[in-house]
């Protein structure tokens, strides 16, 4: 009894505190003009004040999950978040969730753009964790609903994939490598719903097979890291995985006993190739399958593309140099009426690799190569430059960071930079770096800068009939400011 009194005492005391809040915004109001920021301020906490009351009296009326609850919510979420003020948004659109879910039922799509909104103010918090949770909850709700459709489960696992590359960028060493690996385990369930939907053979199964293949070359990287990350990848790849595919398949390696886990071996290379050289030739091997089926069902265009694709992972898994590829496709370009012009100038300068999206059609591969160059240099320029390099974290410094075509994961990071200008061999490797300029501010050493950029892979000039050797190309390398 006496709480039950409590609680009327408290709800009177809490409407008059409201209601006299709302005379002093009103009094003050008039004030406006000789205060504009307070009359702002002092509008939305009014008008809080108001939807506050008003969801008041819709709960004692009709209860607290009634649909009349939602428009008030929103009214109130999108006045908070004009304030900024995102943990009381984020209370708001939790009790949203709620009235929602009691109106809808647990799984019904019309949850899904709530579920993204409560992402956006958790990326604000900077509650990683809590987005990882509610892109696994639209996933379940997609693929319940609607789980016919193989599209829409695969991109909503690519956004699982997308949002835990950006978190990479953000979380410490050992968040790193723990979500890498759920990356792993997410393209292996990807490749397994392509293979089963559409087939290995089949034109649909050609964009996603692409980016499992990609993923090989980011394991490498994570592999070969400094600062510790390669060492706890590679702990983490051999309890996972075994040791089979870090072992080199000759003898001329070397081999000596653990510095990882319980195991009994260390990694065993050739001289001058990487760890984990093996997941490099498994994706050549993937590549090789994705022309086959190019090759076996579209045009001349694509199969020029994809001869391409398919020479770059030749040249970084050490098997030749993808001359002819390179050369055989620039001729093909030629044959299927793409302006000569455009083609020269596409082979005529070197290109990072392996590149992140698969295209087919030739004009989207250029255009995403000018968009790259046109921020930094006219393309019509006779200065060779390659546009914006960013490197993923400190310890993959010569990895491009990975880019999400929805702007959600494209997190907004404070970059240091340095235009340099640097030679390309006809093996695609750098050489000769200069640093021209640094930015925003004057950089301490440009040693690390230069180590980074010789080793990147890049895809060699192709000039006449041969691959050849570039010099003073430029290239603006950008890092995370750590």
């Amino acid at each position: 009894m006496l709480m039950h009194k409590n609680k009327i005492i408290s709800f009177i005391i809490s409407r008059l505190f409201l209601f006299v809040l709302l005379c002093l915004g009103g009094f003050l109001s008039q004030a406006a003009e000789d205060s504009p920021l307070i009359g702002s301020s002092l509008g939305n906490a009014e008008q809080l004040a108001a939807y506050r009351l008003q969801i008041e009296d819709l709960e004692f009326e009709f209860g607290p999950y009634h649909p009349s609850l939602i428009e008030p919510l929103e009214s109130m979420i999108a006045l908070l978040n004009e304030d900024e003020d995102y943990e009381r948004v984020a209370q708001l659109q939790n009790r949203q969730f709620q009235v929602m879910r009691t109106e809808l039922g647990f799984e019904h799509l019309d949850l899904v753009p709530l579920l993204q909104s409560i992402m956006t103010t958790q990326l604000a918090l900077g509650n990683w964790e809590e987005i990882s949770d509610q892109l696994e909850h639209i996933r379940h709700l997609r693929t319940t609903v609607d789980g016919e459709n193989t599209e829409i489960l695969l991109g909503a696992i690519q956004d699982q994939i997308d949002w835990l590359f950006s978190r990479i960028t953000i979380e410490d060493r050992r968040e790193q490598v723990r979500n890498f690996f759920k990356i792993r385990d997410l393209y292996e369930e990807l490749e397994d719903i392509v293979e089963d939907t559409y087939g290995e053979d089949s034109l649909e199964a050609v964009p996603w097979l692409y980016k499992v293949a990609h993923h090989e070359y980011h394991l490498v990287s994570f592999l070969n890291a400094s600062k510790g990350l390669g060492s706890d990848s590679i702990d983490r790849l051999v309890r996972r995985e075994g040791t089979f595919r870090l072992e080199s398949q000759n003898r001329n390696g070397l081999s000596s006993r653990s510095f990882f886990g319980n195991s009994s071996l260390i990694p065993v290379i050739d001289k001058g190739r990487p760890i984990g050289d093996g997941y490099l030739r498994d994706a050549y091997s993937m590549v090789n399958k994705i022309q086959d089926v190019v090759e076996e069902n579209s045009g001349l265009e694509a199969q020029a593309m994809i001869k391409i694709y398919r020479s770059d992972f030749q040249l970084l898994s050490d098997r030749g140099t993808g001359t002819r590829g390179y050369r055989d496709a620039r001729d093909m370009l030629l044959e299927a009426g793409i302006a000569e012009e455009e083609v020269y100038w596409y082979f005529e300068r070197p290109m990072v690799i392996p590149m992140e999206t698969l295209h087919l059609n030739f004009a989207d591969a250029l255009a995403e190569l000018r968009i790259r160059i046109e921020p930094i240099a006219s393309v019509k320029e006779q200065e060779m430059h390659l546009g914006i390099f960013t490197s993923w974290t400190e310890a993959l410094r010569s990895t491009p960071m990975p880019q999400s075509k929805n702007p959600f994961w494209q997190l907004d990071h404070p970059f240091k930079y340095a235009d340099i200008s640097f030679s390309v061999s006809s093996r695609g490797r750098a050489s000769s770096v200069d640093v021209l300029a640094t930015g925003p501010e004057e950089l301490d050493s440009n040693r690390s800068i230069s180590r980074s950029v010789r080793n990147i892979h890049f895809r060699p000039a192709l000039i006449d009939n041969k691959t050849r050797r570039v010099k003073d190309v430029r290239m603006r390398y950008q890092f995370v400011d750590e």
